[in-house]
């Protein structure tokens, strides 16, 4: 059944009456409702108790109410413990943390089997093909919630804190690159581009013969402070250390996208004393052709 719409009375007393006299008050007076939809109606009708009335000023003085209470001591002490780093805070867990809820989560799964009856189980071509449709439909529609200033700025902030903890791009970057370590002594790198990786082994090359001191991959993050949306930092792939103490960056690029030329664009206003070197596919092909010469010496 339908509720009754609130009366012209009803409202009079609960907008006269409810701020001094408070809910028990009122609900006496308006017997037509109980006292749990009352409560509903004032939260509708934002109405708040008068501090400077003698009622709020009874139900504070009372016993167990929560003005002036202190903090419990169990609670300072777990407040404590968050400052000092030795256990997380409420909604944040450690890596450790994490990694014993996986390992909790996988020996029930194993005893009491997945309990959506899902694992192992895997969407057919036809629902992935789908759910493609749907997504590129919904990116296309300037109107769509993916497209709004709140989601895309959302999308922003959620890359700069991957960035920060030294992922880029995340696990769809680069898909149709050819991945890999590339280890040599010391050197152990995992690289997203075959082309990559054969600079590394090139600049190697250079090392022993004693045309630069060394080199490091992704090691240094640049990060444009002003901009708040969009390319909001660069790190170059490699770090090279020159004879002279001096020291440069190179960007190997086969393909330069919208997202890679405005990372070159704004740090030559950002860093413009940073020397950049970019090795587009004309650079690379050309050390290309001596690519026998050094890969031989390892």
């Amino acid at each position: 059944m339908k509720n009754k719409k609130w009366t012209k009375k009803e409202n009079q007393i609960l907008i006269k009456y409810y701020s001094t006299n408070g809910l028990e008050w009122v609900s006496k007076k308006i017997t037509t409702r109980t006292k749990k939809a009352i409560q509903g109606h004032i939260v509708v009708l934002k109405l708040k108790l008068d501090k400077n009335s003698l009622y709020y000023q009874q139900v504070s003085n009372k016993k167990g109410h929560n003005k002036g209470k202190k903090r419990p001591k169990h609670s300072k002490l777990m407040k404590k413990l968050v400052i000092e780093g030795k256990i997380p805070a409420m909604g944040k867990k450690t890596e450790e943390d994490k990694k014993r809820s996986s390992e909790n989560a996988k020996k029930r799964i194993k005893k009491n089997g997945h309990p959506r009856g899902m694992l192992g189980k895997s969407q057919t071509k036809k629902c992935k093909q789908l759910a493609s449709e749907r997504s590129n439909k919904m990116w296309a529609d300037p109107n769509s919630k993916l497209n709004s200033q709140k989601n895309r700025q959302r999308i922003s902030n959620n890359n700069v804190q991957l960035h920060k903890k030294g992922i880029l791009g995340g696990i769809n970057a680069y898909s149709n690159a050819k991945r890999g370590w590339y280890i040599n002594g010391t050197k152990k790198y995992y690289m997203r581009s075959g082309w990559e990786l054969n600079y590394a082994c090139y600049l190697d090359f250079l090392v022993k013969q004693k045309q630069i001191k060394n080199w490091e991959y992704e090691v240094d993050t640049f990060w444009f402070e002003k901009i708040k949306r969009g390319v909001r930092s660069y790190k170059p792939d490699f770090k090279i250390f020159n004879l002279n103490k001096t020291i440069e960056y190179h960007e190997v690029k086969g393909y330069m996208d919208a997202k890679s030329k405005t990372k070159l664009k704004r740090m030559k206003i950002y860093y413009p004393k940073i020397k950049l070197i970019l090795i587009d596919a004309p650079i690379y092909k050309d050390i290309m052709k001596y690519k026998k010469l050094y890969k031989a010496n390892y």
